[in-house]
């Protein structure tokens, strides 16, 4: 069995490229990985049951021991919402691989409440950092700062910086535009105290995924649109780029896009998962009568033309994979420089497992290259 450490620099060393209705895409992949199945980590983390915790948990990758209620959900549903029921399966306790980090909880002002804004800082006397704001996924309505705490800890170390983690407030409670109006407010206030931080205003880029790939982009439409120039750089990880599509009305998903030559029902079920979950998460989300053609909200629809340096990244089996491909075709019939990286294999949500799933720490290691770069 390969170490993880074999199969992160798997990811690179065995990559292809392809070209796919115009888009030019790097595919990675683990070295363990059979084309046209599941990526090994993400099988087993999906085919758990209650008996494997039970009688074999022993046998078990130590993450997968604290993610029994993530990936199974709650036990007792009796009595619970669909969105009680939802909430209780994401995230994802993940593994810390950064050393020294310093944390620090600022409090901003929001369009209606205070929210947080996590900071995540190597320890240095320079002035002119480079810098990320993170947004985290959960489709609008769960997920939190926790997810993805060891993941920006990790890139603030690699880029010997600062990341920066909205918590913003969460649909239906919240609905829009209050959490798209806190990661806005968050970018502003970064750039405004650059100087203080140590960081320098040239090197600020913005990142999330899911929900918080659709928000870093519509912060960074916004920020074009105003005039204000903050975001030099946007790393965008399976963004919902067109909140109109769902499974019944799809317009960029395809079942026949998809490699499943077993037919494998893992494979079946995870590429419509979101498509499924849509007409929830907007009526959720959006306060009733919302165009979800405005920019914010469907950026794919918008005019792209001034954005920064893009990166995005795609999972194989996952629905959304379709309208980010048209996104990068998009970015380049714009003029906008931009890379696409597809990891075959794996399904949406994987952004959550560092340390359990390699191609989470390839992500990292592609976003810290791209911002050392500006």
């Amino acid at each position: 069995m390969k170490t993880y450490k074999e199969l992160l620099e798997s990811l690179k060393d065995n990559a292809e490229q392809i070209r796919v209705d115009g888009l030019d895409i790097e595919v990675r992949s683990c070295s363990d990985r059979e084309k046209g199945r599941p990526d090994p980590r993400s099988a087993a983390a999906s085919n758990l049951t209650r008996d494997d915790y039970a009688k074999r948990k022993e046998t078990l990758h130590p993450e997968l021991w604290a993610n029994e209620t993530h990936l199974l959900g709650l036990e007792n549903k009796e009595g619970k919402t669909q969105l009680e029921l939802l909430r209780a399966q994401f995230g994802w306790i993940s593994s810390d691989k950064s050393t020294g980090i310093r944390t620090i909880r600022r409090t901003l002002e929001g369009l209606k409440e205070e929210f947080y804004l996590y900071q995540y800082e190597a320890p240095s006397s320079e002035k002119e950092r480079p810098c990320l704001v993170f947004i985290h996924g959960g489709g609008y309505f769960g997920g939190d700062i926790a997810t993805v705490e060891n993941q920006c800890k990790l890139l603030a170390q690699m880029i010997n910086g600062v990341v920066f983690s909205v918590d913003y407030p969460l649909s239906p409670e919240h609905p829009y535009p209050e959490g798209f109006e806190a990661c806005y407010r968050s970018v502003k206030w970064v750039y405004a105290h650059a100087e203080e931080l140590g960081i320098s205003q040239k090197k600020i880029g913005i990142s999330g995924d899911s929900a918080g790939g659709t928000f870093s982009l519509a912060c960074t439409l916004r920020d074009r649109a105003e005039g204000s120039r903050m975001i030099s750089y946007e790393a965008l990880i399976y963004p919902g780029v067109n909140l109109s599509e769902n499974i019944e009305q799809p317009t960029y998903w395809k079942e026949e896009n998809y490699e499943n030559p077993h037919q494998d029902p893992l494979i079946s079920a995870e590429i419509r998962t979101i498509g499924k979950m849509s007409p929830s998460v907007l009526e959720w989300y959006l306060p009733a009568g919302t165009d979800t053609s405005q920019p914010y909200i469907s950026p794919l629809l918008a005019d792209l033309s001034a954005l920064p340096k893009t990166l995005v990244f795609t999972a194989e089996y996952d629905f959304l994979r379709g309208s980010c491909e048209a996104l990068s075709r998009k970015l380049n019939e714009s003029g906008v420089e931009n890379r696409h990286i597809r990891y075959g294999g794996i399904f949406h949500g994987t952004f959550d497992r560092l340390g359990y799933a390699p191609q989470v720490e390839d992500m990292l290691r592609e976003i810290a290259k791209d911002l050392e770069s500006l």
